[in-house]
């Protein structure tokens, strides 16, 4: 899987799909609390999040991405 990320190698750095990967986990951290989802099995998927929260975490990702600095 980390390979199709930065296309062996000649992708994005590892640090920024980190940063990406982390960002994805905190908005899906913070809406599963928001609905009391607690187990493993009650997870939340990204096209789960409210339209406005959506969009947000695109910017927010985009942002990083175009971020110069790794």
């Amino acid at each position: 899987m980390w390979s199709r990320l930065t296309r062996g190698g000649d992708g994005l750095p590892r640090e920024k799909v980190d940063a990406v990967v982390r960002l994805i986990d905190r908005y899906l951290a913070e809406e599963a609390n928001l609905r009391n989802l607690q187990s493993d099995k009650q997870t939340i998927h990204p096209r789960d999040l409210p339209p406005q929260k959506r969009e947000a975490l695109i910017e927010e990702i985009f942002e990083l991405l175009k971020d110069s600095r790794k």
